[in-house]
């Protein structure tokens, strides 16, 4: 298996054309998985549907395309700042035959000591019923989709650098809506831990139903959770370094310590073979595909010593920190190619945050697990 990736611009939270374009120029007949992150402009009001308006011209590309028992898509509001609003499509084809009429070559039977390469793998659960969406059940039902997931990639927990999770709640609106089952913050804090328990990274003996979202000395290490009312099901995306995967695209996760930290990005970067100048400035970055990050403002508003107002403001906090990130994270990379949420409950240490990278390993490149 061999995936490709594209970033793709977006004129308006409709616009998937160049998406379109790209995904026609792929060999489709190959194609096994599509996993798509987008990021458009919108707000957090109720009347806002610019992610409804993109998922629905997605799911018309996808049936126009005839993929759509293949693909699946992620997508966030929010472009604050230098935000850029655009997407990454992640494509995964299968191998071809070596001689014509011969089967493909089984996924995880290639070369074991090839370099190891980015793998990508999908789930999506059945139907979650209501009585679970908010409570440890959701959890539990989390980790088994995250495990689909990674059989789905071929891949070891420890070969995982990402899991992208989604989960559902209800909109404040249904009349079955709880503080529980409707507060993102809540959902968001059950994705991370089902698919850290999936990783073997949460013990899954530490949760209760009151430890969500408050004991936050617990937190996954690979994993970045959304959730969303416009899904019922959960939907995992597993990606990670598989010795003997086609390509030559790698990934990388590393935890930030606040929304200004750089360092600890640069220090993955460094670590994978990326060069700085002698003023800290990234000589390589056009290597670098995406970056997917999510990041937050420790509870008591304060960063490095000093009072925010990121929870005190009339402007939502992911807005605050959306528009921070996106400084911190386009001055580093020197270019947009990021997708940047709020909210790393359960994901990092608290104030802290999780940022994946995907990159053409380059011949100075080091190579690991």
């Amino acid at each position: 298996m061999t995936t490709n990736v594209t970033c793709f611009d977006m004129a308006g939270a409709g616009d998937v054309s160049s998406l379109e374009r790209w995904l026609e120029s792929q060999p489709l007949a190959r194609l096994r998985r599509l996993a798509v992150f987008a990021k458009t402009e919108g707000h957090h009001s109720p009347n806002d549907f610019s992610r409804d308006l993109l998922k629905l011209k997605l799911d018309e590309l996808f049936m126009r395309l005839g993929i759509t028992d293949r693909a699946l898509s992620m997508l966030a509001i929010g472009s604050e700042g230098v935000g850029s609003p655009k997407g990454f499509a992640f494509a995964d084809f299968a191998d071809p035959p070596e001689t014509p009429g011969a089967a493909p070559v089984a996924p995880g039977t290639a070369n074991r000591n090839a370099p190891a390469r980015l793998a990508l793998g999908t789930a999506r659960s059945d139907t979650v019923p209501i009585a679970d969406i908010g409570t440890l059940a959701l959890v539990d039902r989390v980790a088994e989709t995250a495990r689909a997931a990674m059989r789905d990639a071929h891949l070891a927990p420890d070969q995982v650098r990402l899991l992208m999770i989604k989960s559902p709640l209800l909109a404040a609106r249904h009349p079955a809506a709880t503080p529980a089952n409707s507060t993102m913050h809540r959902g968001r804090g059950i994705s991370a831990l089902g698919g850290g328990v999936a990783l073997g990274e949460v013990d899954r003996n530490r949760l209760t139903e009151e430890s969500i979202t408050r004991d936050l000395s617990i937190y996954a290490k690979h994993v970045q959770g959304i959730t969303g009312a416009e899904i019922t099901r959960i939907e995992v995306i597993a990606m990670g370094n598989r010795p003997g995967a086609g390509g030559d695209l790698r990934i990388a996760t590393t935890h930030t310590r606040d929304i200004l930290d750089q360092r600890s990005i640069r220090a993955l970067l460094a670590k994978e073979g990326f060069q700085f100048d002698a003023f800290g400035e990234l000589l390589d970055g056009n290597r670098i595909e995406a970056l997917i990050a999510k990041t937050m403002v420790a509870e008591d508003c304060m960063v490095r010593g000093s009072r925010t107002i990121v929870y005190t403001s009339s402007w939502a906090p992911e807005s605050h920190i959306r528009a921070a990130a996106s400084g911190v994270l386009g001055s580093l990379l020197g270019h947009l190619r990021f997708f940047v949420s709020a909210d790393s409950v359960h994901q990092a240490p608290e104030g802290g945050g999780v940022t994946t990278v995907v990159f053409r390993d380059g011949a100075c490149a080091v190579a690991t697990a």
